[in-house]
């Protein structure tokens, strides 16, 4: 575990060293909700109908997935000597752990930050609020599982985003799909019947991506 909690601390120090990393997320993040934001003035009142808060549901998740790849794309890319070097000193298990575990709160903050921005700018009203960020949280921890173990392939295989794009995509769009039922359950008002059952897919989902990050990572790191 001490090995695991002097990985993370590394990585913290390497990103509050980046301060042009964490300002271009920040720009980032920004900008793409105010011009969703300038898109939708239309569609944004004191009461959404189910349509438009529909339509801002699934922009919100659009822009969650190109937030969260913005964020995470500098995870491996440019530091294989680096990762040489600590994967000498410690198992690739608890190095895969401790990025897993870093990059999920890291993801995290960034995905809150994105939410209050959207629900300063364009807003969920009549929000079941509790159930919405649990449903963020999860989404979010399972496409930084998803995001962390693509990178590693892309950037050990040397195909860049595509590869990346490619590995991610059969597992990213049920994880997205999940996400979008649950959280307009939470802002339509509609049924929350199904609830459960859609939680428990995205709970599977996570487990699955986590797992298959933690079991394939030593192998491919081994040559």
């Amino acid at each position: 575990m001490k090995q695991v909690l002097a990985i993370m601390q590394r990585e913290l120090r390497h990103e509050l060293r980046s301060r042009k990393a964490w300002l271009a997320i920040l720009l980032y993040t920004g900008s793409t909700v105010y011009i969703s934001y300038l898109g939708l003035q239309n569609s944004v009142s004191a009461t959404l109908n189910t349509q438009d808060a529909s339509i801002h549901n699934t922009i919100f998740w659009l822009l969650i997935i190109f937030i969260s790849m913005f964020a995470t794309s500098g995870s491996f890319a440019g530091r294989e000597s680096e990762m040489f070097y600590i994967y000498t000193l410690v198992s690739p298990s608890r190095f895969i752990l401790a990025r897993l575990i870093y990059n999920g709160l890291f993801l995290l903050s960034v995905s809150l930050l994105a939410f209050f921005c959207f629900q300063f700018f364009i807003g969920f009203n009549n929000t079941n609020l509790i159930l919405f960020l649990l449903t963020l949280l999860l989404t979010v921890w399972g496409i930084s599982s998803l995001l962390t173990m693509s990178f590693s392939i892309a950037s050990k295989g040397g195909g860049g985003f595509t590869l990346m794009a490619i590995t991610s995509f059969p597992l990213l769009v049920p994880l997205l799909i999940t996400a979008q039922h649950l959280s307009e359950m939470t802002i339509t008002g509609s049924d929350t019947t199904g609830y459960g059952g859609y939680m428990a897919a995205l709970l599977a989902l996570d487990a699955i991506i986590a797992a298959l990050c933690y079991v394939l990572f030593p192998y491919l790191w081994r040559d």
